[in-house]
C-alpha cells in the first residue's frame, strides 16, 4: 500500500515538510487513487508530454484558491464546480506546455548573467533594497530547495514566458491607430437630460391576491429556496495526538553527523563594484573604452581615492551607485561566473581588482572584509534537532493516524460510525450551508466540494479526506440533503408586493418620460420648459466623458451608445437610467484629441493598443500551436 511504504520511509529530519506536500494530494485525489493502479492518470497529452491528473487537480485548486481571494464575497464556488470551467483550465494549461515546447524548440534561454541579476532583483531576498545573501539562503531552506534547484525553477519560467515576452515587444502602435483610438476613447458629449425617477411616479399601490399569486405561478424560479447538506464528519488534528517522550542524544548526534553540512555557513565576502555597462551591439573601440574606463577607476582606487565616491560618480549600476557601490555580503552561486572567480582571487591586502568583464558590461571589485567558513558545535544546533526530531514525530504520528483512519473508512466507506468507535473520535455535524459554503469547517472551500461532490452527494459514500490546514483533516459524509424547493407564498409575499410596485413605479417613470419625448417632439416646446410644466429637473451637462458618473453612470454609457448628430440638429431618445428613465437631448459629440506635448498619455494609449496586439498575435500563435500539435484530452477525468 503506497501510504504504508511512504510510512516506512520517513525517516528524514525535514520529514515534517514531506507531511505538507503529502497531504495536499492525498487530500485532493481521494482514497481510491491510493487502491488502484497508476495507469490511465493522465487528463491530457500534448505531443509526447502527458498532464496529469494530479498535475491538473493541484493547478485547478490553487486557481480557486486565488479567485476566492480576489473576489471576495462573490466567490461563487457552485460556478468554479462547473465542467466547463475545469475543461477552460485545462485548456490553459495545454497551451502553456505548447508554449513551453515552442520556446524549447527555438533555443529560447537565459544566460547565467541574466538569471543571477534577476534572482538578485527579487524583493523577497533584499534587505533595504541590497540582495542579502543570508536571506537567499534562509529563504530557500525554509522551502526546502538548494540553490540550483531554485536557479532551475527560475531558468524554467524564463524559458516558458520568454516566447510570449519577445511578441509583447515586437507589437507596436502606428500613429494613425493612437490618434483614431484617443479620438474614440475621450470623446466628448455635451447633452441635456431630465430624469424621472421610480419613486416620483411610485404610486404605492395595493395589489389583489389574485395579482400577487399570478405572479408567483409565473416567476417560480425566483422564489426557490438553495439547496442545502447535513453533515457529518471525523476530525483528525496532530495537535490532539499525544506527544512522544524526548530525544536521547545520541539519537540527535547521529542526525548532527548526518547533517553537519546543514550546520556550516559558507564563506562569504562583502563587496563593492563599479560597473562600465556595454551596449550588445557596441563595437570593438566602444568594448574597449568602456575597458580603458574601468581599467582608470581600477588605478584610481589602487592610489587611495575612496572607491565608494568613485562607484557614486561613475558607476552605472543603478542599484548599487546610489550607495557607493555596495552589493553586500555574497557567497559562491550567487554572482556570475566570471565576478565571482574574480571576487575570490582578492585578498584584503589586494582588495582592488583588474577589470573584469561579464555580459554587464566592465567591473571593478572591492574586497571590503571576509566572513570565513563556520560551523555550529553539537551543543548550539541541538535545540534545532529536538525541534525537528519532535516534528518529526509529530509528522509521523499524524501520519500513521492518518493512514489508519482512512482504512478504516475504505472498510465501510458508507459510514463513520466504524472508523469513529475505533480511533475514539468524535461524529461532529455541520450544517446546514449551501453551496457557497457555511460557519466552522463548512466555510472551508473544500469541504464544501467535498459535501456537494457526487462520491458524498450521489452516491453516499464517506468523502476523501480533506485537509483543512497543514495539521487538521476531516473525513465527511452527507447527513441530509435539502434540495432546492419552491418557498411557500407566504414566505414570499411580501418581497412579491415589493418587486409589482418596483414594476409599476418603473413603468409609470417611462411612460412619463415617453410623453415629455413625445411633447418635445411634436414641437410642444423646448425641454427644459417642459421640465417645468412637468414639475421635474432640468439639466444641461457638457462635454461629459464616457466613464462620468454623472449626472447618472447608466445614463452616460447609454448617451455614449446614441449615434451622432448631424450638424445642427439635436437627437432625442428616452433612455434607462440607474432608477428610471430619462429624457434626453444630445446636441454635439467632440472627438478626443492629444493635447499639447501630452507624452505620457500618448505612450499609455501607445501601450494599451500596442498590448491589443500583442494579445491577437499571441492568439494567432496558439492557433498555429494547436493547430500543429497531437493534443489529446480526456474529458471524463476532469469531471
Amino acid at each position: 500500500m503506497v501510504l504504508q511504504s511512504i510510512r516506512e520511509r520517513l525517516t528524514g529530519i525535514l520529514a515534517f515538510a514531506i507531511l505538507g506536500i503529502l497531504i495536499v494530494p492525498f487530500a485532493l485525489v481521494g482514497v481510491n487513487e491510493y487502491f488502484t493502479a497508476s495507469g490511465g492518470n493522465n487528463v491530457a497529452r500534448v505531443n509526447d508530454t502527458e498532464i496529469t491528473f494530479n498535475d491538473f487537480n493541484q493547478s485547478y485548486s490553487n486557481y480557486r484558491r486565488r479567485m476566492q481571494s480576489i473576489m471576495g464575497a462573490a466567490y461563487d464556488p457552485v460556478q468554479f464546480d462547473q465542467l466547463v470551467m475545469r475543461r477552460e483550465h485545462l485548456e490553459s494549461l495545454i497551451d502553456q506546455e505548447l508554449i513551453t515546447q515552442a520556446a524549447q524548440s527555438m533555443g529560447l534561454d537565459v544566460d547565467d548573467d541574466t538569471l543571477a541579476e534577476e534572482i538578485r532583483n527579487i524583493p523577497a531576498f533584499q534587505v533595504d533594497g541590497q540582495f542579502n545573501a543570508d536571506v537567499y539562503q534562509s529563504r530557500l531552506l525554509s522551502q526546502g530547495l538548494t540553490p540550483k534547484q531554485f536557479q532551475n525553477e527560475m531558468r524554467g519560467q524564463f524559458v516558458f514566458t520568454q516566447l510570449p515576452k519577445s511578441i509583447s515587444v515586437s507589437s507596436i502602435a502606428t500613429p494613425t491607430e493612437i490618434e483614431e483610438f484617443v479620438a474614440l476613447i475621450d470623446q466628448k458629449r455635451t447633452f441635456s437630460a431630465v430624469l424621472v425617477a421610480a419613486e416620483t411616479a411610485d404610486p404605492a399601490p395595493e395589489f389583489s391576491q389574485e395579482e400577487i399569486v399570478a405572479w408567483y405561478d409565473s416567476h417560480t424560479n425566483d422564489y426557490q429556496s438553495e439547496e442545502q447538506v447535513i453533515i457529518e464528519f471525523i476530525e483528525l488534528d496532530a495537535a490532539a495526538l499525544p506527544v512522544g517522550p524526548p530525544p536521547a542524544d545520541d539519537i540527535l548526534r547521529e542526525q548532527f553527523e548526518a547533517q553537519q553540512a546543514r550546520f556550516i555557513s559558507p564563506e562569504q565576502r562583502q563587496v563593492s563594484h563599479i560597473l562600465i555597462t556595454v551596449a550588445a551591439d557596441a563595437s570593438e573601440a566602444e568594448k574597449e573604452t568602456a575597458r580603458q574606463t574601468a581599467e582608470d577607476l581600477a588605478e584610481r582606487a589602487r592610489a587611495g581615492e575612496e572607491f565608494a565616491g568613485l562607484a557614486t560618480e561613475f558607476s552605472e549600476d543603478q542599484g548599487s551607485a546610489a550607495s557607493g557601490g555596495d552589493l553586500g555580503w555574497v557567497e559562491s552561486g550567487v554572482m556570475v561566473k566570471a565576478f565571482e572567480n574574480a571576487m575570490y582571487e582578492l585578498t584584503l591586502e589586494a582588495p582592488i581588482s583588474d577589470p573584469v568583464e561579464t555580459g554587464f558590461g566592465w567591473h571593478v571589485i572591492q574586497l571590503r572584509d571576509i566572513r570565513e567558513s563556520t560551523g555550529m558545535t553539537f551543543e548550539e544546533a541541538r535545540t534545532t534537532l529536538v525541534r525537528e526530531y519532535e516534528e518529526e514525530n509529530a509528522a509521523r504520528a499524524f501520519l500513521e493516524q492518518a493512514d489508519r483512519l482512512v482504512d478504516l473508512v475504505y472498510e465501510d466507506p458508507t459510514t463513520l460510525e466504524s472508523a469513529a468507535l475505533v480511533m475514539e473520535l468524535p461524529i461532529q455535524v455541520a450544517g446546514p450551508f449551501t453551496r457557497s459554503g457555511g460557519e466552522g469547517i463548512s466555510a472551508n472551500p473544500d469541504v464544501v466540494e467535498a459535501a456537494y461532490s457526487d462520491l458524498v452527494l450521489l452516491q453516499g459514500s464517506v468523502s476523501d479526506p480533506v485537509n483543512l490546514d497543514e495539521n487538521r483533516l476531516v473525513m465527511i459524509r452527507l447527513r441530509e440533503h435539502l434540495p432546492v424547493a419552491l418557498k411557500p407564498l407566504e414566505e414570499v409575499q411580501d418581497q412579491i408586493v415589493s418587486t409589482l410596485r418596483a414594476n409599476l413605479a418603473r413603468e409609470n417613470a417611462k411612460a412619463i418620460a415617453t410623453g415629455l419625448a413625445d411633447a418635445l417632439q411634436s414641437g410642444a416646446g423646448e425641454l427644459e420648459t417642459l421640465s417645468v410644466d412637468a414639475g421635474l429637473e432640468f439639466g444641461r451637462h457638457e462635454s461629459i466623458g464616457r466613464n462620468a458618473f454623472e449626472p447618472d453612470a447608466t445614463l452616460v454609457q447609454e448617451v455614449f451608445r446614441l449615434q451622432a448628430p448631424a450638424e445642427g440638429e439635436t437627437v432625442q431618445a428616452v433612455l434607462p437610467t440607474s432608477n428610471g428613465f430619462a429624457v434626453v437631448e444630445l446636441e454635439t459629440v467632440v472627438p478626443g484629441a492629444l493635447e499639447g506635448d501630452a507624452l505620457l498619455a500618448q505612450q499609455q494609449y501607445e501601450r494599451v493598443i500596442a498590448n491589443g496586439h500583442a494579445s491577437q498575435e499571441g492568439s494567432a500563435m496558439m492557433k498555429q500551436l494547436r493547430a500543429a500539435a497531437d493534443i489529446e484530452v480526456f474529458e471524463d477525468r476532469i469531471k
